[in-house]
């Protein structure tokens, strides 16, 4: 808790509740699937599992997201990323924007190009992603390209983001691989 950014709370916010792959042990949930114990806000909030209990987007854990980026306000879904990260960057982490509400309005936003071009200016991996049908996994591609960075420095950065947001709607979305059983806790 000591790595959170003083003074955000979840609020009404529980996007995490639905976008998320969950497979412990303890609780399996598909992505897409609401959470049962989700409904405006956790049920089981003060009992909920480990899982839940330590998973935090990065607008609870970085502060260059302002109020604005809450993910149910904003519609952006920020997550630290250490799996996908190009061994070029040097860079152990990057981020992942998830679009969960109007992902073609949000590519237009000024906020969201300002950041998505800062840390691609900044050599920091930035992903874009949107969720699939329930229970598949979401499409994900990388920024950082020489065709955007070309795009940043002609001032047709929206085009370009409006491109990428083309090309992933045609993404062969994979189904999830839930390796655990006994406790689904997806509303049906």
């Amino acid at each position: 808790m000591d790595d959170l950014v003083p003074g955000r709370s979840c609020g009404e916010c529980t996007v995490c509740c639905t976008v998320l792959l969950v497979d412990t042990p303890e609780i399996q949930k598909e992505p897409g699937a609401t959470c049962r114990h989700c409904r405006g806000g956790c049920t089981i909030y003060d009992t909920r599992p480990p899982v839940c209990r330590d998973y935090f987007c990065a607008w609870r854990k970085m502060d260059i997201f302002g109020e604005n980026w809450r993910p149910d306000r904003s519609g952006v879904f920020a997550q630290l990323e250490t799996e996908d990260i190009p061994e070029a960057f040097g860079f152990a982490a990057g981020l992942t924007l998830m679009l969960t509400d109007h992902p073609a309005r949000t590519v237009r936003q000024r906020w969201f190009q300002e950041f998505v071009r800062t840390g691609i200016m900044n050599n920091i991996p930035i992903f874009l992603s949107v969720p699939g049908p329930r229970g598949t996994q979401a499409a994900k591609l990388l920024l950082n390209t020489e065709e955007m960075r070309d795009a940043i420095l002609a001032g047709r950065m929206k085009d370009a983001l409006e491109k990428t947001l083309r090309r992933m709607s045609s993404h062969d979305f994979k189904p999830a691989r839930i390796m655990h059983a006994g406790n689904d806790v997806g509303v049906p």
